[in-house]
């Protein structure tokens, strides 16, 4: 059986990063999948670990990038330079998939597919606010050369069309 929610029309996504309802999930949640559309949307509410995203290249094959990303109104959002392999791979071909999920046991996280879209409008706000979410106050320098090249900067909005969660901690208990 497969589960899903409704997602209403996208809005300017340089609008809705402080104010948006992060619980419209869309996508069809797998059968199989561990969690419920309510703790998949949870996770990625509250995980800093960055999401994986698979891009195809120009020849079919797979590249991976990880990317720091914001759970919004049922979509992912994430920043990239205009000109990273990424950003070409997406607006090549806008099929892509992506993983959130821990990398030592327990192992527990999400992994879909979606489309992507390469969103030329001011990423300034976005950017800020996953460089406050994932740096936590530490490494300002850091911040400061991000945010210096807005200029360049894009959004990579993901509308999720299959998501799944695995989650291994009560079987892996005993793991460190």
């Amino acid at each position: 059986m497969l589960r899903s929610l409704v997602i209403p029309p996208t809005e300017s996504a340089a609008s809705m990063y402080a104010t948006a309802d992060p619980h419209l999930l869309s996508a069809v949640i797998s059968a199989k999948s561990r969690w419920t559309v309510a703790q998949i949307e949870a996770f990625l509410d509250e995980s800093t670990l960055p999401m994986r995203v698979s891009s195809l290249n120009a020849e079919g094959f797979p590249h991976i990038t990880s990317l720091w990303f914001r759970h919004l109104n049922g979509r992912l959002y994430c920043c990239t330079q205009q000109d990273a392999l990424v950003c070409r791979h997406l607006q090549a071909n806008p099929k892509m998939g992506f993983e959130v999920a821990v990398s030592a046991p327990p192992y527990y996280g999400i992994s879909g597919q979606g489309v992507a879209r390469i969103l030329r409008e001011d990423a300034g706000e976005l950017l800020g606010t996953l460089a406050d979410r994932y740096l936590a106050g530490r490494d300002q320098s850091l911040r400061h050369w991000l945010l210096s090249r807005l200029a360049t900067e894009v959004i990579v909005e993901i509308t999720p069309l299959r998501v799944t969660s695995w989650d291994f901690r009560r079987r892996m208990s005993g793991s460190t």
